[in-house]
């Protein structure tokens, strides 16, 4: 359950940083493609959840 909500607080903040970008970018006449949005959403996700679960393995050996 730990991992769980590890993910999804990683999640959180990945898509509120996005959010803040795109509000920033739709104020100054910049609209971006959500399927590119969601894709690098998911991939940043992805990879700081491995980071942070691979440091907890190497601190338990």
């Amino acid at each position: 359950m730990k991992q769980f909500f590890k993910g999804a607080a990683i999640t959180a903040v990945i898509l509120i940083v996005f959010m803040g970008i795109n509000v920033i970018c739709n104020i100054n006449g910049i609209n971006l493609n959500f399927v590119s949005n969601g894709a690098v959403t998911a991939v940043c996700a992805v990879l700081i959840y491995r980071a942070l679960t691979s440091n907890e393995k190497k601190k338990d050996d």
